[in-house]
């Protein structure tokens, strides 16, 4: 499943160019997360806490998201600073320019990759092998490795912010691994998500 999503995305990534509210609204959904819904409910006959999409441990998760998220922001300073070599922060000017939809457009970001990322593709690993480094390792690579027809598709990010993107997608997955198991759900996973996309678009 995950390798005909790939397929998909890369695919659609190399002919089509449109604007970003298309990728994040339209063609994520149809690529994400609509064979996902189709295989768990069709396939398995399983519901959707089994991926995550549960109002279990709702709060603790949404505290927990906040707070790790803010981790994952800090972060995304430091590398900003690495960049440029000094911090400039500047968030309202950068909200002018892109204003409420930036934060609507990483709610729908994370909460494809999320869904297809940690909901199904950790969790199934970690329910065949019961071994939690293992699972978050192995789906750490393939949350990286999605990401690829992204890169390879545009120069934003180049040199060493290049790889201190995939570094920083590699402890993005492996902490979000660890929130899904902890709280059985995709809340807290989907907010250090959006804090992460949100200061990648406004520092990086």
């Amino acid at each position: 499943m995950w390798a005909w999503i790939l397929l998909a995305w890369s695919l659609y990534r190399y002919f089509f160019k449109l604007p970003e509210w298309a990728d994040e609204f339209i063609f994520k959904p149809l690529i994400f997360v609509l064979p996902v819904l189709w295989y768990v409910i069709k396939k398995e006959k399983r519901g959707l806490a089994s991926i995550g999409i549960t109002g279990k441990n709702f709060f603790n998760s949404l505290y927990i998201g906040i707070g790790f998220g803010m981790v994952f922001a800090l972060e995304g300073l430091f590398a900003h600073f690495i960049k440029h070599g000094k911090l400039t922060v500047n968030p309202i000017a950068a909200f002018q320019n892109y204003g409420f939809f930036l934060i609507v457009i990483s709610l729908a970001t994370a909460f494809c990759e999320e869904l297809l990322s940690r909901g199904f593709v950790f969790r199934r690993i970690y329910e065949k092998t019961k071994n939690l480094p293992y699972s978050a390792l192995v789906g750490a690579i393939l949350f990286i490795l999605l990401h690829v027809p992204i890169l390879v598709t545009t120069t934003k990010l180049q040199g060493a912010t290049l790889i201190l993107f995939f570094a920083t997608d590699l402890i993005l997955a492996f902490a979000n691994s660890m929130l899904l198991v902890t709280t059985g759900s995709l809340v807290a996973p989907i907010l250090v998500h959006i804090f992460w996309n949100m200061t990648v678009s406004l520092y990086l």
